[in-house]
C-alpha cells in the first residue's frame, strides 16, 4: 500500500520504505558511503593486545550515530554496529579461538543514568551468533577523572589503570578473551584493560571495537 515503516536510517535519519527493506537499517546512499568512506582498513596497534580490529572509522555520520547510540538511548543501534563487527570475528575464529567475550566497563553512575553499557550490548550481540559466553570481567572505579580530560597518552594510560580493577572471583587462566568496546581512540583505556585481563590469567587478549578514530 506504499505505507512506510517508522524505521529510519541510523546514519542519516531518512525513513526506510516498507518495500524490500527487511532488517535493513541503512538507506542505499548511506550503505554505499559505509563501503566507500567509512571502512577502517588501517592496522591498529594496542599495547598488550594480540590483535586489535575495528570495522568502521569514527567520523562523519558514523561518529554521530555512535554518539546517539551512547547518549540518546538508541540501544537498537547495537544490532547494526555488531553486524559490522561480526565478519571480523568470523574470519578469525580459528585463529583467536575465543573462550570468552567480555566488554569495557563503565562507571556505576553513568550506567545508572544511561540505563545500559553500550560496550556490553555490542559484546552480547557479537557473542550470540557464535554461542560464546559473554560476561563482565572488569569494574570501573567510582569518581575517576574522565579520559577526555587527560592531556596525552601517558596521562590517559595512568588514569585508565587507576580507573579499573578486576571483578572478584573472576579467573581467566589460560583463556583466549575478546574485549569489546565501541571506540578506539588513543588506545590507552584498552591497553589498561588488556593489562588487567592478562593479570587475571588470560593467555591471549584480542580487542574488537565498533569504530576507530582516524589517524
Amino acid at each position: 500500500m506504499g505505507i512506510l515503516f517508522t524505521k529510519r536510517c541510523i546514519l542519516c535519519g531518512k525513513l526506510l520504505p516498507a518495500a524490500g527493506t527487511g532488517k535493513a537499517m541503512l538507506c542505499p546512499d548511506c550503505a554505499a558511503e559505509v563501503r566507500q568512506i567509512y571502512r577502517c582498513t588501517e592496522i591498529i596497534h594496542i599495547p598488550g593486545a594480540d590483535e586489535s580490529l575495528a570495522p568502521l572509522l569514527y567520523k562523519g555520520k558514523v561518529r554521530h550515530a555512535v554518539q546517539r547510540y551512547k547518549f540518546k538511548h538508541q540501544q537498537h543501534y547495537a544490532d547494526w554496529f555488531a553486524a559490522q563487527m561480526l565478519p571480523l570475528l568470523a574470519e578469525r575464529l580459528d585463529i583467536w579461538q575465543p573462550d570468552l567475550i567480555t566488554f569495557m566497563p563503565i562507571g556505576w553512575i553513568r550506567g545508572h543514568f544511561r540505563g545500559y553499557n553500550q560496550a556490553e550490548l555490542l559484546a552480547q550481540a557479537v557473542a550470540k551468533p557464535f554461542t560464546l559466553p559473554c560476561r563482565a570481567t572488569l569494574r570501573k572505579r567510582a569518581f575517576t577523572p574522565k579520559q577526555s580530560e587527560q592531556k596525552d597518552y601517558a596521562a590517559r594510560l595512568k588514569n585508565a589503570e587507576r580507573a579499573m580493577h578486576p571483578l572478584p572471583d573472576v579467573t581467566l587462566n589460560g583463556q583466549s578473551v575478546v574485549l569489546v568496546d565501541d571506540i578506539i581512540t588513543t588506545g590507552a583505556t584498552a591497553a589498561a584493560a588488556i593489562k588487567l585481563l592478562r593479570g587475571m590469567g588470560a593467555a591471549r587478549v584480542y580487542l574488537l571495537a565498533a569504530t576507530r578514530t582516524p589517524k
